[in-house]
């Protein structure tokens, strides 16, 4: 995706105008990423607001027994960052890595404010952002909750069906709060049927 392709998206998704645009990549720092390469790593203080341009990242959960807990994954054009790190300057509670090679627009807490503060179309934008990822956390809490690991699965693959061919199969177990094992299983099982 080139620069163009995302401010027409920008343009397109918050109304944003050409000079909004040229401000936000005035601010942004872009950030090529090697696939299995950190861009933020729990305990970290330096941590941005983060715009995918192109690739995958997996936001995780390090438990003290080494086990990884995968909370999200961002594909091209998601926003994605410790949002308690980023606002409240506490050390970060999770890690970002690049699942492929990555390309992400960094927004320090000073130029995300600094950006809401001089263009308020960009402080609305982020306002729907935010009401839609909370909308979409409370349905995963739900599903996480009464789902069985097949619904879990299917709803997963509905959702976010190029992730399946591009996520090792471990970090979408994770995601879904099952072992890798009965992941192979289940699908083997939807296979048969």
């Amino acid at each position: 995706m080139t620069q163009d392709e995302v401010a027409k998206y920008l343009k397109e998704k918050a109304g944003l105008s050409s000079a909004h645009l040229d401000y936000f990549f005035e601010k942004a720092k872009l950030k090529s990423l090697p696939k299995n390469i950190h861009l933020i790593r729990n305990g970290e203080y330096s941590v941005h607001f983060v715009l995918i341009k192109t690739g995958c990242l997996m936001t995780y959960f390090k438990d003290p027994n080494e086990h990884v807990h995968a909370i999200q994954f961002g594909q091209e054009m998601w926003w994605t960052g410790d949002l308690d790190a980023i606002f409240n300057q506490h050390p970060s509670n999770y890690a970002i890595k690049a699942l492929t090679p990555s390309e992400v627009y960094l927004l320090s807490k000073e130029d995300f404010e600094d950006l809401n503060q001089k263009h308020p179309a960009f402080e609305s934008y982020f306002r729907k952002l935010f009401q839609n990822a909370l909308i979409s956390h409370q349905k995963r809490i739900i599903r996480n909750i009464s789902f069985t690991a097949e619904e879990k699965y299917l709803e997963f693959v509905k959702l976010h069906p190029r992730l399946e061919l591009i996520v090792p199969q471990k970090y979408i177990a994770s995601y879904m709060g099952i072992t890798p094992e009965f992941l192979s299983k289940l699908k083997r099982k939807l296979a048969q049927s």
